[in-house]
């Protein structure tokens, strides 16, 4: 069930040279099967989708099988209970899954928000009164998932603001129909992200009102790729390669994103126009602890979890055996 034809990465690239600026990764003698998954938020999986669609995960002797589910909480079932071996998933539902005692590990990053190019944000309609945090009493907010980050992102922003955080109301629609949502005032704020803010802000309909994922930390995990504890102790050379593959591909992607458009429009199902003008999400090029830990905590504040822990303790390192 392979998502994209690796064979289609040769007829994509003719003529733009880009083929001859992968990052070389060396082949192996057989290819080791993996089955995966992404979620169905495409934009923090283009490292991973790139690498299976230019050949890289085949490179390096991985046979990657990727499929796709709805959620982030639903990758990291199916990699806990072993129908999967890895998976692309919110780093929310990871900490979430870890944290109640799920078997899962984290082999390398996904996506990484970063605060100085926010990608998402709570956007209102230009003629709305709402310019302020203090404006928010009794207002309702949409989100696309109430276990994620965006409710506790605004709570803090809140509070740094002096408003108390139970001043709104906080409630789930689909980012699809959000700007229908405030259009016939059901919710009067609602947070999107790329491409989908890009797109309802070229309207000149809506603003945005604050830039609120800031809040959690200058830069913060946004989604990881995970595997079973057993899966990887029993894979490392797998893991290693997997690793090294989509953090390289993230490298390349996230340096090659203008002349990539195109490509990556038809990979996450947007228009290349809005690909090529809206703030990209970088890809994680290391598993870096510090850019873990603020969800871990946020996590805690926000009720998600029972208690914190060492970011450290989720790292699989294939290395050490």
């Amino acid at each position: 069930m392979n998502l994209l034809s690796r064979s289609a990465f040769t007829r994509t690239l003719a003529g733009t040279g880009a083929a001859l600026a992968l990052p070389h990764i060396a082949g192996a003698q057989s290819a080791i099967p993996v089955k995966g998954a992404i979620t169905s938020v495409y934009y923090d999986a283009v490292p991973i989708l790139w690498a299976q669609k230019s050949g890289m995960f085949a490179k390096a002797g991985i046979d990657i099988d990727l499929g796709r589910l709805p959620t982030g909480a639903a990758v990291t079932t199916a990699v806990a209970g072993g129908s999967l071996n890895i998976g692309k998933s919110t780093f929310f539902a990871v900490v979430a899954a870890f944290a109640h005692g799920v078997p899962i590990v984290v082999i390398a990053p996904g996506v990484v928000y970063d605060s100085r190019y926010p990608n998402g944000a709570l956007v209102v309609p230009k003629d709305s009164p709402i310019h302020t945090a203090a404006d928010l009493a009794g207002k309702v907010i949409s989100v696309n998932n109430l276990s994620e980050p965006t409710r506790p992102a605004t709570e803090l922003w809140l509070q740094k603001n002096n408003v108390p955080k139970d001043v709104v109301k906080f409630v789930e629609v689909p980012m699809s129909a959000m700007s229908a949502a405030l259009d016939a005032k059901r919710v009067d704020i609602a947070f999107l992200t790329v491409p989908i803010i890009d797109e309802t802000l070229a309207t000149g309909k809506y603003r945005i009102l604050d830039p609120v994922l800031n809040e959690i930390a200058p830069r913060w995990w946004f989604s990881a790729i995970i595997a079973s504890r057993d899966w990887a102790t029993a894979n490392r050379d797998a893991v290693k390669k997997v690793a090294s593959v989509i953090e390289a591909s993230a490298a390349y992607t996230n340096a090659h994103h203008g002349e990539l458009s195109a490509q990556i429009a038809d990979l996450i199902g947007a228009t290349p126009s809005s690909v090529a003008n809206m703030t990209w999400p970088q890809g994680g090029t290391a598993i870096v602890p510090a850019e873990m830990q603020p969800v871990i905590d946020l996590s805690v504040k926000a009720g998600f979890i029972p208690k914190g822990f060492d970011a450290r303790d989720m790292i699989f390192d294939p290395s050490k055996g």
